[in-house]
């Protein structure tokens, strides 16, 4: 099946222009009365439009969406890969060195933006460690930290199945609940947009949900108090609201959910993930450690 997508992609003009050509002989285009039904013109406009479409299909079918997913992780492999010699090397001078890694940068900076869009979770970000180092601030642009203040929290319940305390039946759970004393701040985990403001008696409760770059979202449930109003434009680390115990709950703490291209994944990996990225950034600067 690869192999016939990849050669319907390869020669996609040729075979469309074959096929038309084809069909064009054999209908005749030419010939076609306008007293038809559809007219010439709307005829051949109508096999454009499903010739379109069955390249729109071939080109976002689930084979061809995880090749290019596959492609793109070499890709940046790659590049961090690099960017690692270049750190180390210690054979040429200073100045080509720096000159090499902001050709490396520039590079990777001309793709970032479609891989991050295009990877379904965080286990991709390791291909971009290095990367991050030399543009942190990227990292306030997608879910990245704790959305509860250092020390003011403990996991009550992580993703995946559970027994839920409510209904003490098995159930897939697709967020972190963390649990904090009433009233403690609620941050933003990236800079975004509020989306949308809600209360849902059976469910999370008071909530928030932020959309942010790259196909992320966050959802912040069992509020107790709302802080921002719905289209606001928000800051990593701006407090929007306070955590309480409403809707479906049974007792004070947050439900914390990201959602990657519209699916629901774990945010255990995005927590302190911007920490541990400045930690080494700074291990390696110690001037920049003295500054902070």
């Amino acid at each position: 099946m690869y192999i016939i997508i990849k050669f319907v992609y390869k020669y996609k003009y040729m075979i469309f222009f074959v096929l038309f050509s084809r069909w064009n002989k054999k209908v005749d285009c030419n010939k076609l009365k306008t007293s038809m039904i559809f007219g010439r013109k709307k005829v051949c406009y109508f096999v454009v439009l499903v010739t379109m479409g069955l390249f729109y299909i071939i080109q976002n079918s689930p084979g061809k969406s995880a090749q290019r997913l596959e492609d793109a992780v070499k890709t940046m492999d790659l590049y961090e890969e690099r960017l690692n010699m270049n750190l180390n090397d210690t054979m040429t001078t200073g100045l080509e060195v720096a000159r090499e890694r902001e050709r490396l940068l520039m590079a990777i900076e001309e793709r970032i933006i479609g891989f991050l869009y295009r990877i379904p979770d965080y286990s991709y970000i390791g291909s971009l460690e290095t990367y991050l180092k030399y543009r942190p601030n990227l990292l306030a642009q997608f879910p990245a930290a704790v959305p509860l203040g250092k020390g003011d929290y403990s996991i009550s319940s992580n993703y995946g199945t559970r027994i839920h305390p409510i209904s003490e039946k098995e159930k897939k759970h697709y967020g972190i609940d963390l649990a904090a004393p009433s009233g403690t701040k609620v941050h933003a985990t990236a800079s975004g947009t509020i989306k949308e403001l809600g209360y849902s008696p059976k469910g999370y409760g008071i909530y928030i949900v932020m959309r942010h770059r790259f196909g992320f979202e966050t959802i912040y449930g069992h509020l107790e108090k709302v802080l921002v109003h719905k289209g606001e434009t928000i800051a990593q680390h701006q407090i929007i609201g306070t955590l309480g115990n409403t809707g479906n709950s049974t007792g004070y703490h947050l439900h914390y959910e990201i959602l990657k291209n519209k699916e629901k994944i774990d945010p255990r990996p995005s927590f302190d993930l911007k920490k541990k990225i400045y930690a080494r950034l700074f291990k390696g600067n110690p001037e920049m450690e003295e500054e902070n």
